[in-house]
């Protein structure tokens, strides 16, 4: 039996393909956090020689995730040309700056201790990395990339950073967990405005992968546990390195919703809105 072509079009929508940029992001997100923590020991101690140890790690994750990304293109010889489009292009930002970050903390991890003005410079950049990262999606046709979602990479990113860095700073989860906490609660309101705009949307939306869509409330709920709930209880009990691990697989489903969440807001929605209300 042939299948209809609704049906087949339905099927190869839910397909999906977007697992190299999930990991990509998921990695980026993490390592980035990691690598703005010299400005949370900055304001915490005075300096930041304590974020240190963990300037290396950031560099690594980040770096691991620009080769993963790799996978999601055609051509991977022309990821050079990416950087090209910088002043013109979101996506040319997000990659000059993903790549600047990995060399200031490259830099940084090989030389620890030497410069202040070096590891706070790597910070910074990582932090405008994560506020590219967000943005670089926010195309007018897909209604779930906007809004409130674009500054997710940003609060998870600084609250692993935070909780990691709680877990490499002996004597610092006080003050590095009341950060985690605001970054986290910071977290939480973004993530209720983007269950709003999920539950009730202003326009009939058009899901790219329409399991993915069915299954919004359960996802969103599991984000929220990983990402803001137990983390922040396990650094109550003094588990900080238990809590990064948890918080770095909330990240990795937020990227997975995130994808698997693209709706956009189509003629073709319209017309099945009004089909469904009629009964058709």
């Amino acid at each position: 039996m042939n299948t209809p072509p609704s049906t087949q079009t339905g099927q190869a929508a839910d397909r999906f393909h977007e697992w190299p940029l999930v990991l990509f992001t998921t990695l980026s997100i993490a390592g980035a956090g990691v690598l703005a923590t010299p400005l949370l020991a900055l304001v915490a101690a005075g300096t930041p020689a304590p974020a240190a140890p963990a300037i290396p790690w950031g560099a690594l994750l980040v770096g691991a995730g620009l080769l993963i990304s790799l996978a999601h293109l055609g051509r991977p010889a022309r990821a050079l040309l990416a950087p090209s489009g910088l002043g013109r292009s979101r996506l040319s930002a997000e990659i000059g700056l993903a790549g600047f970050a990995v060399s200031l903390g490259i830099a940084s991890a090989i030389q620890p201790y030497v410069s202040a003005v070096l590891d706070v410079s790597a910070a910074v950049v990582a932090v405008a990395f994560l506020v590219a990262l967000g943005l670089v999606y926010s195309l007018p046709a897909q209604q779930t990339w906007r809004g409130a979602v674009v500054w997710l990479p940003l609060s998870a990113g600084l609250g692993f950073g935070a909780v990691a860095l709680a877990g490499m700073w002996d004597g610092s989860i006080v003050v590095v967990g009341a950060a985690a906490a605001v970054a986290l609660a910071t977290d939480t309101v973004l993530l209720l405005l983007r269950r709003m705009s999920l539950v009730w949307p202003k326009a009939p939306l058009t899901p790219r992968h329409p399991g993915f869509f069915a299954r919004r409330q359960a996802m969103l709920g599991l984000r929220f546990i990983l990402v803001d709930i137990l983390p922040g209880c396990l650094l109550l009990a003094s588990l900080p390195r238990v809590a990064a691990g948890v918080l770095g697989a909330g990240i990795l489903v937020d990227r997975l919703s995130f994808y698997g969440l693209a709706a956009q807001h189509t003629t073709e929605a319209e017309i099945a809105s009004v089909e469904t209300t009629m009964g058709v």
